[in-house]
């Protein structure tokens, strides 16, 4: 029993004895193994050049390119160049069929000779208007004069012979009377009796008549009594000449002289009645006078007529000017016919084929490419940069430029464009931006090349490469490794004892590459830093890797 015992104990020694060595010797590994993971998460402070850059690629394209296209609508009817062709500025390239045109040029010419001889026609009508108009005005002028003169010595005249009718008259009568007072006294006296009476009888009818005859005039009687009146003094004067016969038989010689005397008072009445019936002369010379006054209104109305006439004549000049316009134009499409390169330079595309139609450029059409045209004498290169790029991009920026097309060979280029706005606000129309947040926000640059080769052709992918700033021989530290206190940025320097925590070391800091940092001031090439502790908030979901203690 105790032999069986010994070996057993010897064999626990043995295992006790080859455990803990194994112990000790994982302990020592794990040790190990800790220490190079501690020197393997720690980084030194190193000397190099930070150089920041931008690559991007584009592709080239030619900055001028012109689509030839015509004003003129018609068949192409010769084409004299071709794809790959060479051409300089000003060579004829295409006709146009200029039927058309010729036709239209000659239509819009009739109708501008058609517009002159009628703005020929309004200058004649102008000119004679304005004579005719002139003339009718001095014409009623002077009829007004004339009317305001008769106005004036017409009264004068109604009254002077009504005073000299009134004169022979009373000198009749007074003849008349010393005629009668020297007849025989006894049969005188009788037959003057009797011619007394009946010339009394007489002038009261006379008196009668010529009061009813005034108040005819005015409206008071009617013509009937004026007529009873004449009446009565026609009988009157029938019975007077009756006297008067009786009278005569006294003496021929007083009859004679008395018949003579009774002719001359007649005559005198009558004048004096057609001088009084005159006198409407007054009221018909003033209406005469307001008549020539209105003619004279008019005619002054009527000068402003052809002004009328003057407006329709400028209408017609406007129209003529309107129409040397159209066919000014016209001759100008007719001579667009001959198509004539815009730009010297290489032609890289041909639109239309002879016969085709090619319609011109106007308000309504942007017309129809014959053939395209480039210059590449100066060439670009389009990008779409992000905008996190682009902000640290500047106008005059020298850029590097690699063709796959051709290799082995570097162009140089500069910025000459930067998109002040990013290509989705360009591109909407709305006051609101439809750009989702999750995408990428680019700005379109433009990169002129400077050194343009004939091999260069639109179309070929480029890649371009700017940089940005360039600091050679600076201390550098990757980004991870720097921590941040307020505005202050510090880094770790690790003890050599692990049970002693990181020394914490302020330092300045310059540019950036967005991986390593420029390091001015604060530690030394070579010192060997720590990654700063996380102490953000803990971490959660995908993030999350073991207990968040």
């Amino acid at each position: 029993m105790k032999k069986a015992i010994i070996p057993l104990v010897v064999v626990l020694l043995l295992v006790c004895g080859f455990g803990g060595y194994a112990m000790k010797a994982m302990s020592a590994s794990k040790a190990a193994q800790l220490a190079l993971a501690a020197d393997a998460n720690n980084k030194a402070v190193s000397r190099g050049d930070l150089l920041v850059q931008i690559v991007e690629t584009g592709t080239v394209d030619a900055v001028k390119s012109v689509e030839v296209k015509g004003l003129v609508t018609g068949r192409l009817q010769k084409l004299f160049v071709d794809e790959g062709d060479k051409v300089t500025q000003g060579q004829l390239i295409a006709l146009i069929d200029p039927l058309e045109t010729k036709l239209q040029l000659q239509q819009n010419q009739a109708q501008l000779q058609g517009a002159r001889s009628a703005a020929e026609k309004s200058t004649i009508s102008v000119k004679e208007s304005r004579m005719q108009v002139k003339a009718a005005y001095d014409q009623a002028l002077a009829r007004l004069a004339q009317m305001e003169l008769a106005l004036k010595i017409q009264p004068g005249l109604t009254t002077d012979a009504i005073t000299q009718a009134r004169m022979g008259l009373e000198s009749a009568q007074e003849e008349k009377r010393r005629l009668l007072n020297s007849a025989h006294p006894t049969q005188l006296a009788s037959a003057q009796s009797t011619l007394d009476e009946a010339k009394a009888n007489l002038a009261n009818a006379k008196s009668d008549y010529e009061r009813q005859v005034e108040l005819e005039k005015k409206g008071y009687v009617s013509g009937k009594v004026v007529e009873n009146a004449y009446l009565a003094l026609a009988l009157a004067r029938t019975r007077l000449e009756s006297a008067q016969i009786g009278f005569d038989k006294l003496d021929s010689q007083f009859k004679s002289e008395l018949t003579k005397i009774e002719e001359q008072i007649k005559q005198s009445q009558a004048s004096l009645n057609t001088a009084k019936a005159n006198s409407i002369q007054d009221e018909v010379k003033r209406h005469d006078y307001e008549s020539a006054l209105a003619d004279v209104e008019r005619a002054k109305a009527s000068l402003h007529d052809p002004d009328v006439l003057e407006k329709a004549h400028q209408q017609d000049l406007a129209t003529v000017a309107q129409l040397e316009s159209v066919v000014g134009n016209v001759e100008r499409e007719l001579r667009e016919t001959d198509i004539r390169a815009p730009i010297s330079g290489i032609v890289t595309k041909k639109a239309l084929q002879v016969g085709e139609l090619a319609t011109g450029l106007s308000q309504f059409s942007s017309g129809t490419t014959i053939v395209k045209i480039e210059d590449r004498t100066s060439m670009r290169i389009k990008l779409d940069i992000n905008e996190i790029d682009v902000a640290k991009m500047t106008l005059g920026m020298a850029a590097n430029i690699d063709v796959d097309a051709i290799p082995n060979h570097t162009f140089t280029g500069v910025v000459n464009k930067i998109a002040p706005a990013s290509k989705d606000s360009a591109n909407s129309t709305g006051t609101t931006s439809t750009t989702s947040t999750d995408s990428v926000v680019k700005y379109q640059v433009e990169i002129l090349l400077k050194d343009a080769t004939p091999a260069l052709r639109s179309g070929m992918s480029a890649k371009c490469t700017m940089t940005v700033f360039s600091h050679p021989k600076v201390l550098l530290l990757p980004l991870e490794y720097i921590g941040k206190d307020g505005k202050k940025s510090f880094v770790e320097i690790p003890s050599k004892d692990p049970k002693v925590p990181a020394e914490r070391k302020y330092i300045v800091i310059g540019a950036s590459s967005g991986s390593n940092v420029e390091i001015l001031s604060g530690v030394a090439e070579g010192t060997k830093v720590q990654k700063p502790q996380y102490k953000g908030p803990a971490r959660k979901g995908a993030m999350q890797f073991g207990n968040d203690e």
